[in-house]
């Protein structure tokens, strides 16, 4: 990722996401989605990490599941058993009314020439959607069980409308009964009262991420940061646990996009390439404060002179 240039970062905040990594998904032709996706990564929704992610490619990741487009999708390990449970929050406690799975296998060619996703695995077969309002462990109950089709968005109301803030999708097969199992995208549909809701009260810190440090400091919405070790800045606003931010690598010369959720100690989302090209997930977690950080790298971007 690249340079920073004030105009530019604002354009880039301003401006419409136009990829279908960051648009909100449509349900099937013939059905009406019941309300907005509120699991989608804009309206704060998180994936966490499912056992053995840290040892596999970003491109099989739960959190490409809220990004609201099959390009990008999660993928099991080979052997593991069934059921898989993937777990998720949203912004806050919401009305759910209806659940989207997407088995479509549609993956991009990245500026590298690899693809974003991968032939292997079958797609989700028999599942439950499971939900509390209690927390993240629970206790859980059963919103909606269904099947999902092999290669096609699933659109499935549930039998009544429920409350809840963390879910679980519970997998109990795939279409080839067995091996790995992927999914493209997970849609959430219902209503939220407050869009965004339920943020870190600052994100002030610094976070461990694979390519470097990442650095925030927070005062009020207003967001500066940096990144790999102060090669690259970062400016942009944040609502609620939300934050949209334009980066700026003085290494490359580049700028563009990220969207990420501060939750739970931890930073999830997605940075994007110019014209909103998927970049790649931008989980991180919090290490420390910034009082107690060496922030010679960062300390122009995050406290720049009068």
């Amino acid at each position: 990722m690249r340079h920073w240039k004030a105009a530019a970062a604002g354009a880039l905040l301003l401006a419409g996401c136009s990829n279908a990594s960051v648009d909100q998904p449509t349900a099937p032709a013939s059905v009406e989605a019941p309300g907005d996706n509120i699991l989608h990564i804009t309206w704060g929704g998180i994936a966490e990490a499912d056992e053995g992610e840290a040892k596999r490619h970003w491109s099989t990741w739960a959190i490409n599941l809220v990004d609201g487009g099959p390009a990008y999708g999660w993928l099991s390990e080979t052997d593991a058993a069934f059921p898989h449970t993937l777990k998720f929050e949203l912004a806050g406690t919401g009305k759910v009314r209806a659940v989207a799975l997407d088995n479509r296998f549609e993956p991009v060619v990245r500026e590298d020439g690899s693809m974003s996703q991968t032939a292997e695995g079958s797609p989700v077969r028999r599942f439950a959607l499971l939900g509390s309002t209690v927390g993240p462990d629970g206790p859980f109950e059963t919103l909606v069980t269904g099947e999902a089709k092999a290669d096609a968005q699933t659109l499935i109301t549930l039998p009544k409308e429920s409350a809840a803030r963390w879910l679980r999708l519970r997998i109990d097969s795939n279409w080839k009964g067995g091996g790995a199992t992927r999914l493209s995208d997970l849609a959430v549909y219902g209503e939220l009262d407050h869009r965004g809701a339920a943020g870190e009260a600052d994100v002030s810190g610094v976070y461990a991420h694979e390519y470097g440090p990442i650095a925030l400091r927070q005062s009020g919405q207003d967001i500066r940061g940096c990144y790999n070790n102060g090669l690259g800045t970062l400016r942009g606003t944040a609502f609620g646990r939300i934050m949209r931010l334009a980066w700026f690598s003085k290494e490359e010369g580049s700028i563009g996009s990220a969207t990420l959720v501060a939750a739970n100690g931890k930073l999830y989302g997605f940075w994007y390439r110019p014209e909103d090209r998927m970049g790649s997930p931008w989980n991180a977690v919090k290490e420390q404060s910034l009082d107690s950080a060496d922030l010679r790298a960062c300390r122009d971007a995050l406290y720049p002179p009068a």
